[in-house]
């Protein structure tokens, strides 16, 4: 019998070059993987000249920050799918506490629940320069389970 555990972890890492470099909107915002286990992961997304939404200030577009914590809170929810497993988004919910500036953007996303065909997921978006996140979001994903 295979250790699971080892299953997994291959099944994590495949995940990872797929999400990273096979799907064109996260090539094209650059998400870099920085740790993906089940339930948990976390990310880091360079920041470009073609994410400002607020030029007058040098601000971060909402919507690309909306996408960075889909992204991230989805990672999450595939942890938690087998091979196969459909995962898509069908909710979240999304706060903006601070203007996200010029510099990174980190995610880090937990798992709160994994039923049978919902998966939900908290976000946390922040910049190293500030102590408190730029986003929090409440993620929730259908899982159609092969």
């Amino acid at each position: 019998m295979k250790d699971q555990s080892t299953i997994d972890k291959k099944n994590l890492a495949l995940l990872k070059e797929v999400i990273q470099n096979v799907m064109p909107v996260n090539k094209l915002l650059g998400i870099e993987i920085q740790k993906l286990e089940k339930g948990y992961a976390e990310v880091r997304v360079p920041f470009q000249e073609k994410f400002v939404g607020d030029f007058q200030r040098g601000l971060w577009h909402g919507g690309i920050l909306a996408s960075v914590a889909d992204t991230t809170g989805g990672l999450v929810a595939l942890s938690m799918a087998k091979p196969g497993d459909q995962v898509n988004t069908v909710d979240m919910r999304i706060d903006y506490l601070h203007g996200a500036v010029e510099a990174d953007v980190f995610g880090k996303a937990e798992l709160v629940k994994s039923g049978k065909r919902i998966i939900v997921a908290d976000v946390k978006l922040f910049q190293e320069h500030q102590d408190e996140p730029v986003v929090v979001a409440r993620c929730a994903f259908s899982i159609l389970r092969k």
